[in-house]
């Protein structure tokens, strides 16, 4: 049987090196947090918006009614990134992105109450015209404002190539400047549903009030410019005065009646713009 012998005089050998130094986790970027979010965003509440804009679209529904329809798009979202965000878990868009949501002090996953105060925090940011979403930018550990409201940050969950690292930052740059211009488009602009929908609705209105010009016209002879006499035709005057009321501004709404037997009306639609609506149409 051989022997191994130690010879105390030789040096001890040195202990073998991780082969693998672990990465210290970091915080996530802005632009890879946008990407999982929309990616999420996308798969949840996408087909419920265009379904509700298919439905508001083919029915007439009040201001008040497309508002909750329009309302009921954040309940799933709510829902899913409640859940996913605690516990250890992570949205389908995070763990594509590799990106984990954990407790700012302790590391650990949050709790669904912190999970649920996190996802509401995402429309109190947004409501704060994105400026909620922005401060990630500047933060030292680019917490958004959700992310101080529930106490969270956002971590890398694994190491990332630099080409991914790139692809993850242009996408994610270029996606927040078209959604931004979306957002504030929708915002302010006339492109948003509801805002078409405050528009067809007055157009819908003043032409309502040339049906009754016309009946005025066949029952005296003449058109009138007073709304009241018109309002007595429609069978149900208080509602035909409060359709009108919701629909259009009193104080820019004009009805001309011309010497030679002709008429126009002007109004303004109660959307952002205040848009002009004329019956005859121009």
């Amino acid at each position: 049987m051989e022997e191994h012998r130690i010879n105390i005089m030789e040096d001890a050998p040195a202990a073998a090196a991780p082969a693998e130094q672990e990465e210290e986790a970091k915080p996530a970027g802005v632009a890879e947090r946008f990407v999982a979010l929309l990616i999420d965003w996308s798969i949840i509440s996408i087909p419920y918006q265009l379904l509700a804009a298919w439905y508001v679209n083919r029915s007439f529904l009040s201001l008040e009614q497309i508002y909750c329809v329009f309302a009921g798009v954040n309940i799933p979202f709510i829902i899913y990134e409640t859940i996913f965000s605690c516990g250890g878990r992570s949205t389908l868009g995070k763990k594509l992105v590799g990106i984990r949501v954990v407790n700012f002090q302790t590391g650990e996953p949050l709790g669904f109450v912190g999970a649920f105060v996190r996802t509401i925090g995402y429309y109190i940011s947004a409501a704060l015209l994105m400026c909620g979403f922005l401060l990630a930018m500047i933060d030292t550990n680019k917490r958004a404002l959700h992310d101080y409201l529930s106490g969270s940050i956002v971590m890398q969950s694994r190491s990332k190539s630099w080409g991914e690292k790139t692809l993850l930052t242009l996408t994610g740059s270029v996606l927040m400047i078209i959604f931004c211009g979306y957002f504030y488009n929708q915002l302010f602009g006339s492109g948003s549903i509801v805002q078409q929908r405050l528009i067809s609705r007055a157009q819908q209105q003043v032409a309502d009030i040339g049906y009754l010009e016309e009946l005025h016209f066949l029952q005296y002879g003449y058109y009138t410019n007073d709304l009241l006499r018109l309002s007595l035709l429609s069978g149900d005057p208080v509602q035909f005065q409060r359709d009108t009321q919701d629909a259009l501004y009193n104080r820019d709404f004009r009805i001309g009646v011309s010497q030679d037997g002709t008429y126009k009306i002007q109004a303004r639609a109660k959307d952002s713009k205040k848009t002009k609506v004329f019956y005859p149409t121009l």
